[in-house]
């Protein structure tokens, strides 16, 4: 490709990609290649899948914009299905284009109102791509290290204004932090008078077998952060706030609008992406076919010794290598899966590469994949 910038920090292994159907992909030659990742973790119930690509056309022949002044209906249909799905039906929603930008929408409607002056997340989190989220400098963040130290007496809540919990994804790495202490810091937040924004932008929609992270720790945030998943390849994001946040705000002071604020399409994909969750009954069916897909791969771990854990929770998986200082595992594991057209994306820098397909994945495609990984690593092992 001459003419497109990369600066993704990923290369462009196949760049003649033409066609997608659930969780295949086909380039201009007619192969085919099986999308473990669903596109950057977004194609939740797989791409292309008809009834979205159906709603798509329905909408764009009637309204796909909407300016300030007037909305369309569907908007409201939609923000009433995420607030029950949510938990947060007494709060209001605004949908926006990208994760990065409702989790900055969240971070920056506490800071309208709060005056303390720091935000509390977890250690190696990733949260935006820009503003105070993605910059993540001490002037703004206390980075918690869960991994290393967990005491939670050092944390000063009373500086706090709110807790950003993002529930397992780390950087790709797919890290869980114990119930037991995210019970407690949020406790401990609540109790000083800050709020908990549930960062669900790679956890949410139906990816972690829940319809959001948060649901593994039993309890509601005051604000949850949707992407990825929620428009199935489609950019739109949605941010669902309390009523107790609402309150706290002063719209003559806190502006944030933007040309494709609250657009009817975005929000008629979405409504749709959880319908068919709904119908199909894809969360149960994502742990059942995450937990396959853990056995298996356990199984191969004892089996050949070289896998040194396997992590997940519904359909998002890490599988992480042991380390080997003649070369990477991950990276030619990941390889050799590429030349049998099976396509993820290891870390850079990690001994680890994670499995996020759509929730309508085929169980052909992931014997496939099992089958193909076993024999991988046990032609290493000769």
């Amino acid at each position: 490709m001459k003419h497109i910038l990369n600066s993704t920090g990923h290369v462009y292994k196949y760049p003649n990609i033409v066609q997608a159907e659930n969780c295949t992909l086909f380039d201009a030659d007619g192969n085919k290649y099986l999308d473990l990742e669903s596109g950057v973790w977004c194609t939740s119930v797989g791409h292309c899948h008809p009834r979205i690509t159906k709603v798509i056309s329905d909408q764009s022949g009637k309204m796909i914009h909407t300016g300030y002044c007037y909305l369309n209906p569907i908007i409201e249909s939609t923000a009433r299905k995420i607030l029950e799905i949510t938990g947060i039906e007494a709060g209001k929603c605004v949908f926006l284009s990208s994760g990065s930008e409702a989790v900055e929408y969240s971070v920056k409607m506490i800071k309208s109102f709060s005056e303390k002056p720091y935000f509390l997340t977890m250690k190696n989190c990733y949260l935006s791509a820009f503003g105070i989220s993605g910059e993540r400098s001490d002037q703004h963040w206390i980075h918690f290290d869960w991994m290393n130290d967990n005491d939670i007496d050092k944390l000063d809540f009373s500086k706090i204004a709110a807790f950003v919990f993002e529930p397992g994804s780390s950087l790709g790495l797919v890290q869980f932090p114990p119930k037991k202490l995210v019970t407690n810091i949020v406790t401990k937040i609540r109790e000083y008078g800050g709020y908990v924004i549930a960062n669900e932008v790679t956890t949410g929609t139906g990816r972690t077998g829940k319809w959001f992270g948060y649901n593994h720790y039993e309890f509601i945030p005051d604000i949850v952060a949707i992407g990825k998943g929620l428009g199935n390849g489609y950019p739109v994001s949605c941010v669902a706030i309390a009523k107790s946040v609402i309150e706290r705000v002063d719209f003559n002071e806190f502006h944030y609008s933007q040309s494709h604020q609250n657009d009817p399409l975005g929000a008629a994909i979405a409504k749709e992406v959880i319908g068919i969750i709904e119908d199909g009954l894809l969360l149960e069916r994502a742990v059942g076919l995450g937990d396959m897909i853990q056995s298996r791969m356990n199984e191969i771990r004892c089996k050949y010794g070289i896998i040194k854990e396997v992590r997940g929770r519904g359909l998002m998986i890490a599988i992480e290598f042991e380390k080997n200082d003649r070369y990477s595992l991950a990276k030619a594991i990941n390889e050799e899966l590429l030349r049998r057209d099976i396509i993820l994306v290891n870390r850079p820098g990690r001994e680890t590469f994670r499995i996020d397909p759509a929730l309508t994945i085929e169980e052909a495609h992931i014997e496939y994949f099992l089958s193909s990984i076993e024999q991988i690593i046990s032609n290493m092992k000769k």
